[in-house]
This record gives C-alpha cells, sequence and structure tokens, in this order.
C-alpha cells in the first residue's frame, strides 16, 4: 500500500512539473516580435517603453556601485558627443530609446555596459586604457548595439523561461522521504540552465561587435580599430578563462568575427587621435591633489605632457632587467611583495593617465639586500619604462 502511494504521489509531482513547464514554454513563445533593426525573431519580455523605465530605475545604483559619476565634466561632455554622434549618425537612429552615455569614476574596472532603454557606462579604466576616439566609438557602439538588439529584453525573458524550467524539474522529481536527490537534481537543472544562459550571452556579444562595427562605420570613424578595442581588453583581462564558461567569447574569437565584418567596408575613417588625447589622456588633474604652488613659483607644468622622452633599447638594459621583464610576462613570481603594485606616477615623470594605468617592479641590485634603486614600470597598453635612479628618471625600453 505504501509503495502504491509512492508511486501516485510521484505521478503527480511529474503530471504538476510537466504543467508548470509547458506554462513556462507557452509564456516564452507568447513572448515573440520581430526586432525592426536587425530584423531578428525575438522573445523579450519588456515592450520598449518598459525598457526606458527599467534602464532610468537601475542607472543610479549601477552607478553607485562603481565610485558614481565621474567628477570631471569635460570628460563626461566629451564622452556623451561621441556617444550620441555613433548613436544619431548610424541606423540606431531609427530606434526610439533615448541614450544617455555616463563616464563612471572606477580607475580599477575595464569596463562598460549598457541598461536596457538606453543608459551606457563606461569607466576611466578602461578609457585610460584606448588610445583614439575611434576605439571609444567602437566600445560605445557595441553597448548602443546592447540596447537596440533588444538584448536585456531577451535575457530577462529566458530568464523567466530557465526559472520555470528549473521549478518543474524540482517538483517532479522531489522526493519526501529522499531530500536530499530533489537538492542535488535541483542543482543539476540549475547548472545546466547557468550553462544554456551563458551561451545566449556570447552570442549576444557578437551579435554586438558586428552591429558596432556597422554603427561606428555609419557615423564616420576608421571600423578597424574595433579590431584594437578587443586587443586592449585581452591585454586588460589577464589569464584568459576558457570560452565556453564565459559569457565573453574568446577575444581571438571576436577578432576573428570582427576582420570577417570589416572585408566588406571600405578603408578609411576617423581615428580621433588628438581629440582624445586632449579630452582623456590629457586631462590635468593629478589623481591626488597637489599642494597649491606660491604666487611667486612659476606655473607647474601640464601633467599632460609625456615626460618620459628618452628611449633605451632592450638590449641595452642590464641581465637582471630583462629577468624581470621575463618574470612580468610570466605574472611571476616575483622577488619582492611590493612588485606589480600601482605606480601613482605624482612627480609626472611620465605620460599622464588615470589612476590604476602604471604597475611598478623591482629590478634586482647585485649584492644589495634592500630593493635597490632600479625599477621597470609597464602601462596597461604595453609601455614599459626603465628606471636606474629610483624615479628620478625614465628611459622608454624601446626594441
Amino acid at each position: 500500500m505504501a509503495w502504491q502511494q509512492r508511486q501516485r504521489s510521484s505521478g503527480a509531482r511529474l503530471v504538476i512539473g510537466l504543467i508548470i513547464a509547458g506554462v513556462s514554454v507557452a509564456t516564452y513563445l507568447s513572448r515573440r516580435t520581430t526586432n525592426e533593426l536587425t530584423g531578428e525573431t525575438q522573445y523579450v519580455k519588456l515592450t520598449e517603453q518598459q525598457e526606458v523605465s527599467l534602464g532610468l530605475a537601475t542607472a543610479p545604483q549601477l552607478t553607485r556601485q562603481f565610485g558614481g559619476a565621474t567628477k570631471d565634466d569635460a570628460l563626461a561632455r566629451y564622452v556623451e558627443q561621441v556617444g550620441l554622434r555613433v548613436a544619431s549618425k548610424s541606423a540606431a537612429a531609427r530606434t526610439k530609446y533615448p541614450f544617455k552615455f555616463t563616464v563612471l569614476a572606477d580607475r580599477r574596472t575595464v569596463n562598460a555596459f549598457a541598461l536596457p532603454g538606453g543608459p551606457i557606462f563606461i569607466t576611466e579604466a578602461l578609457l585610460g586604457r584606448m588610445q583614439n576616439e575611434a576605439q571609444l566609438a567602437g566600445v560605445l557602439g557595441h553597448e548602443v548595439a546592447h540596447v537596440v538588439a533588444r538584448h536585456g529584453a531577451e535575457r530577462l525573458a529566458k530568464a523567466d523561461l530557465t526559472a520555470g524550467l528549473v521549478g518543474a524539474t524540482v517538483v517532479a522529481t522531489s522526493d519526501p522521504d529522499r531530500p536530499g536527490n530533489a537538492r542535488a537534481n535541483a542543482a543539476l537543472a540549475a547548472a545546466a540552465a547557468q550553462l544554456i544562459t551563458m551561451k545566449f550571452g556570447r552570442d549576444d556579444e557578437l551579435e554586438s561587435d558586428k552591429l558596432g562595427v556597422r554603427f561606428m562605420h555609419e557615423a564616420g570613424y576608421d571600423a578597424r580599430q574595433m579590431g584594437e578595442v578587443m586587443r586592449v581588453l585581452k591585454a586588460a583581462g589577464g589569464g584568459r578563462t576558457p570560452e565556453f564558461f564565459s559569457t565573453h567569447p574568446d577575444p581571438d574569437n571576436r577578432l576573428e568575427r570582427i576582420a570577417a565584418e570589416l572585408q566588406g567596408l571600405p578603408t578609411g575613417g576617423e581615428l580621433g587621435e588628438d581629440r582624445f588625447r586632449a579630452a582623456v589622456l590629457g586631462r590635468t588633474a593629478p589623481e591626488e591633489p597637489a599642494e597649491t604652488p606660491k604666487e611667486t613659483e612659476a606655473p607647474l607644468p601640464p601633467r599632460a605632457k609625456d615626460t618620459a622622452e628618452a628611449t633605451i633599447r632592450l638590449s641595452e638594459l642590464p641581465p637582471e632587467a630583462h629577468e624581470t621583464l621575463r618574470l612580468i610576462d610570466a605574472k611571476g613570481p616575483f622577488p619582492f611583495e611590493r612588485d606589480g603594485i600601482e605606480f601613482k606616477n605624482r612627480e609626472g615623470r611620465l605620460p599622464y593617465r588615470p589612476g590604476g594605468y602604471y604597475r611598478e617592479y623591482t629590478v634586482v641590485t647585485p649584492n644589495e639586500r634592500t630593493r635597490g634603486a632600479r625599477r621597470i614600470v609597464t602601462g596597461a597598453n604595453g609601455e614599459r619604462y626603465w628606471s636606474d635612479d629610483h624615479y628620478a628618471s625614465f628611459s622608454r625600453v624601446v626594441p
């Protein structure tokens, strides 16, 4: 009798689970629509107006999470001008989304992202790693693409479907006499659902790369700089994560896709190097407040000037410097605990960059028990500087 009751109970749970799964799938399929810009068939949870409302409601909290908006008004205006140029001079202008571009004060997190409905964010850390306006346009075009392709609304619909299917699995496989089995089944179902969601995330990134190339080209920028953006992001990422378990595709894979998109486009387009250098790399405000000079003193030199103009060939460096460079490429292990910390460039002897851009490493001095006076300082874009007098002077290392 007990066995028959368990069988009936198990059958009932299976039926309930199937009903939940059926309702979840039917709800998801009822959200089918066609994206007017991309022509893609999509399943989205929100209307366009709801996307705008969600983005506006979420933006303040997200801004606070990344240190707030930049206090550099000129920088904020510049990024907004570039973003609006991309959004208004490309096919993205056919949509009704009110794009708003915000520079986040975070100088450590190399990132840019978009919320549904139009809010787009980029961190100072990422800005400081780019080299021209076209690269900035590529990043912002990529994020504009996320908005117009309605990837956020798609992810919400898929999340609802995933939650429903996971719930159905838990109900159908649960056993009151074996609760541990239900937890194991739920964990397995959740893991499978997570991998499905990750796959969708990679597809979204690849589509945004494709649209971003198109948008920056239509706005008059050199679209080939999108490939350079991927190289910057790859360098900033450090160690590689296997593509299958990452929501962002392998950078080399993205580079191949971008190269394929560029084949059909004419060469040329703006780089905007001077504008970018003046607005981003040429900001005069130091990372930390400097002492106010006395009236009798000469004005301080501009922080934007590239003061490390001297060079030294790689072959001219001492053997210990070559060993330090080898350890940097191998990411350690380093002989001193402070190797790899941020070099703040307080004296301004290196080109001004946002905080977190430079890192310092010890070059061992023979017969010296302390760190000595010799250093290698690296920049986030691959620059390497040599100092043998504890930062009093620098020479850029060249091949």
